[in-house]
């Protein structure tokens, strides 16, 4: 990826030879749209929807319900910027579920944190979320890329092959076919409920607060689905074991831009993500500041603590 950030042209005959590989990546970003996929094999929809089938856990004993946490939501987001149509940007984030029903059926609510929240001004009338999508995919859901290329595209990159999706039994979006899972449904404008308090990633129970609801009026699912769920608390759990990988998607990134910087690291007790630390060869007054905020152009949710090289 920090090569075709800024790929350099081939010098000659060897050097194109040499980057070939390198330059056949980028045919790895593009998705690739199934018309059918092991995700669709089952389908539930109506009076037959009901949330309480799946295992989702209570990970904490005060949490206030059951959550899912690995869910990759498929959100508009890409949408309104991406020439291509149907690009979307999908997202890791946790859901509560809620044991009550819409007075006109029983499709059941979960409340959404994080991403839908700019949402609760507005319908959003097709709305998903994939349980159990493959490694590459979550973990290109999770990493802050750049708002002009795609998670899809970041993940295809990861995998090295093209990113798999399917269009949505009930809406157009488009979720990763190898998901186990699917749920679809919408957002009603100004419909909110109250989430919290869980158990966070910071080792504390959150606050409660009011979040869009999303309702769910269809489940696609392999027809041997394997529920797939972790758990957020103190470190050391899976958010820091993706945190660790995470460094080493973003240290060729980081030294593109400034080859100064030697090593980079998101340390489990800052949360994998709220605390940078940053080695680099400081040659002048000012120069860990510069480059303390070219990091914040990359990866602005980090406070970063910058290291020189000789104290390593």
């Amino acid at each position: 990826m920090a090569f075709l950030k800024e790929p350099e042209p081939p010098k000659g005959f060897r050097d194109l030879f040499d980057k070939l590989p390198q330059f056949k990546q980028v045919l790895n970003m593009p998705t690739k749209r199934l018309r059918g996929a092991p995700c669709q094999q089952k389908i539930i929809q109506g009076d037959d929807v009901d949330l309480n089938k799946i295992p989702i856990m209570t990970c904490w004993p005060e949490d206030a319900a059951p959550l899912i946490t690995w869910g990759v939501d498929g959100n508009p987001r890409a949408a309104q910027r991406a020439a291509e149509p149907g690009n979307l940007s999908p997202a890791a984030d946790r859901q509560k579920q809620t044991d009550y029903a819409l007075a006109v059926s029983s499709r059941r609510r979960a409340g959404f944190p994080g991403v839908v929240r700019g949402a609760s001004g507005r319908t959003l009338p097709g709305f998903s979320v994939a349980l159990g999508a493959d490694p590459a995919t979550i973990l290109g859901a999770v990493t802050p890329v750049p708002d002009t290329l795609s998670e899809y595209a970041f993940a295809g990159l990861l995998r090295g092959t093209k990113t798999e999706v399917v269009k949505c039994v009930s809406n157009d979006l488009e979720v990763p076919a190898s998901a186990e899972i699917v749920l679809e449904g919408y957002i009603e404008a100004g419909e909110m409920a109250p989430e919290g308090p869980y158990g966070d990633h910071t080792g504390y129970y959150n606050e409660v607060d009011s979040f869009p609801v999303f309702t769910v009026t269809h489940i696609t699912q392999r027809e041997d689905a394997i529920y797939h769920s972790t758990y957020t608390g103190r470190p050391p759990d899976e958010p820091a074991v993706l945190g660790v990988a995470l460094n080493e998607v973003f240290v060729p990134i980081l030294q593109k831009q400034f080859p100064e910087i030697v090593d980079f690291y998101l340390p489990p007790e800052g949360c994998s993500y709220r605390l940078a630390v940053v080695t680099m060869k400081k040659q002048y007054a000012g120069h860990a500041k510069r480059v303390m905020m070219g990091v914040w152009s990359f990866l602005r949710q980090f406070y970063v603590h910058q290291v020189r090289d000789c104290l390593r």
